[in-house]
């Protein structure tokens, strides 16, 4: 009887370590999957860097990339703000954020405004908004639970650039 015991015991732990290794494995191998850019499963759509990069002109004279790029901040820091919005020793960072998402959206909204020449450009402009806000919000929440999953942290990879590029490329312009 002790033998089967100690068979069962033999065959739980070989189970178990086997388990593990294979979990190990299958997350190795994610996040090689993740770091490859064309892969388009988990590739981000791009950075804000990468979109600065493309569209030069966005701090000056080309308002319809600021307007966008804006939207972007205000929804990055939206989401931030949702993360720390029910934890109690984080009010400082939940308030900064969705400050932040204010100042964001509200330059975003008012770009595109003086933009348009009458009521169906807002309109369209709005849907627009709306329609974007949907996609990086859920692109943005995704890659956040990612993060926090496998580096403990949501600030991280593709969300720590855009965090950055929003602070120290887009806020200074807003001001």
């Amino acid at each position: 009887m002790k033998k089967l015991h100690l068979i069962k015991i033999h065959f739980l732990l070989l189970i178990t370590t086997f388990s593990s290794a294979y979990a190990n494995e299958f997350m190795e191998n994610l996040e090689e999957v993740r770091k490859k850019k064309d892969n388009s499963t988990f590739a981000s759509p791009g950075t804000l860097n990468e979109y600065i990069s493309k569209h030069s002109s966005w701090s000056s004279s080309d308002t319809a990339s600021l307007s966008y790029i804006a939207s972007r901040c205000g929804i990055l820091f939206e989401v931030i703000s949702e993360r720390y919005k029910n934890i109690a020793d984080a009010q400082e960072i939940y308030n900064r954020s969705l400050m932040n998402a204010v100042i964001f959206s509200r330059a975003s909204s008012d770009i595109y405004k003086a933009r348009c020449i009458n009521l169906a450009c807002i309109e369209d402009e709005t849907i627009a908004s709306q329609e974007r806000t949907k996609k990086w919000a859920l692109i943005y929440r995704d890659e956040a639970e990612i993060n926090i999953n496998i580096y403990g942290e949501m600030i991280y990879g593709d969300v720590k650039s855009d965090f950055s590029t929003c602070i120290g490329k887009v806020k200074p312009i807003l001001k």
